[in-house]
């Protein structure tokens, strides 16, 4: 069962990166110019929850 949870974690984590992704690429093509600052921010933060996510992942694997 443990194994079953890491390998959904890392598929949600897989899904959200991609969505994070296709933020950055449309701020990049100008899109929502109006929400630029907020969505970079929302973009930034997503990011460093993935990183934080995959690195308790890990860690959680090795216990």
């Amino acid at each position: 069962m443990k194994e079953e949870n890491f390998k959904n974690i890392e598929n949600l984590l897989s899904k959200l990166d991609s969505d994070r992704s296709w933020i950055l690429k449309n701020i990049d093509k100008g899109k929502w110019s109006e929400l630029r600052i907020e969505l970079a921010t929302l973009e930034r933060e997503i990011s460093k929850f993935i990183l934080r996510a995959k690195e308790y992942n890990c860690n959680n694997d090795k216990s």
